[in-house]
């Protein structure tokens, strides 16, 4: 007969979910199905990135490009943007869920997510690193769901977090309401880096949305003039 080699913790940790999903059962973040929180008639909806894409923003591209326009006329500091899903229903009522309304439990589905196509776009990595929210609105809002994304991540995919080394050093508006040439000037130095252990080192950034790639964009400036050798994006979905 097998042992069983459960910890007391993992089982005390086991006993607790499993009465809290008899007492509260998961509800789905888009459709309200009881059983999961994404039910399974919501996650066949799910728009996946596929290719053709550009090689650099990740954007759809015919299939003889390599680069987009945008990476041609401007070229970005970034190895390569990837996103694991597009920007459309069920994601982004999801993901508004878990910005605006309190659903942080969403952060580990969410994640497994973008674990599940990582093979797609997968390079090597030194420092996981999630997209940091300035502290007046990381406090109003109880978390950064950028860190809730990129801490699963990290952990289920064996890669190093590292989230107190980038910080955001300015309030700057939400980037939701803004064109591409606001979006790039509203983040212009709004990030620095603590410390000097990016130096030699690749960086994958996480956030939860990329639309134009600003926020993305300065982030890396900051990390490449700290000595990081490449700086990568990984969002969970992209606007299109």
């Amino acid at each position: 007969m097998a042992l069983d080699s459960a910890s007391p913790k993992t089982k005390l940790v086991g006993l607790v979910e499993t009465l809290r999903d008899m007492l509260f059962p998961p509800v789905c973040a888009n459709c309200r199905q009881v059983g999961k929180l994404i039910c399974s008639e919501c996650y066949d909806r799910i728009e996946w990135v596929k290719k053709p894409i550009c090689s650099c923003c990740g954007r759809p591209v015919i299939s003889n490009q390599v680069l987009c326009k945008a990476c041609l006329d401007h070229p970005m500091p970034l190895k390569q943007i990837r996103a694991a899903t597009v920007f459309s229903e069920p994601i982004s009522t999801i993901i508004h869920k878990l910005k605006y309304e309190g659903a942080f439990g969403l952060g580990h589905v969410l994640a497994d997510l973008m674990i599940s196509v990582w093979h797609e776009w997968k390079i090597y990595v030194d420092y996981v690193v999630p997209i940091p929210l300035h502290p007046d609105r990381e406090k109003k809002r109880g978390y950064n769901q950028s860190a809730l994304l990129a801490r699963w991540f990290s952990q289920q995919s064996g890669y190093v977090y590292a989230p107190d080394l980038l910080k955001r050093t300015r309030f700057t508006a939400p980037q939701v309401s803004l064109n591409a040439e606001e979006r790039a000037k509203n983040v212009q130095n709004a990030f620095a880096v603590v410390g000097h252990q990016f130096k030699g080192k690749q960086v994958l950034l996480i956030d939860d949305v990329c639309t134009t790639g600003s926020t993305l964009t300065a982030a890396a400036h900051v990390l490449l003039d700290s000595g990081a050798t490449a700086v990568s994006g990984y969002c969970l979905a992209r606007a299109l």
